[in-house]
């Protein structure tokens, strides 16, 4: 679209050698909603990096995949360990329903 954002990343997560970070923080953007392939590598590492700038974030366990199933319900598994220490996952349907 006109206007959006593209961002071209260097390295596994989006955060690595980008101004995502300074992008997000210009648009007051404080919660981010992750998608992807592949859920193990740069979809988890980018939703690490986030969480380590202070972003809430939601991985949508139906809106990312991985070619090894095992790999994909790992990393979920490590998403919501300890309470939520990287972030939160949901289906997407529960955000949809979410959202006003």
């Amino acid at each position: 679209l006109a206007g959006e954002k593209v961002l071209h990343k260097p390295g596994k997560g989006a955060f690595y050698h980008t101004d995502l970070d300074e992008y997000l923080r210009a648009e007051g953007i404080t919660h981010l909603v992750f998608t992807g392939v592949t859920t193990e590598v740069c979809v988890q590492t980018s939703m690490r990096e986030a969480n380590d700038r202070g972003y809430d974030c939601v991985l949508l366990e139906d809106c990312t995949s991985s070619y090894f199933p095992e790999f994909k319900q790992s990393a979920i598994e490590m998403i919501r360990a300890q309470g939520g220490i990287i972030g939160w996952t949901a289906m997407s349907r529960d955000l949809i329903a979410a959202l006003p």
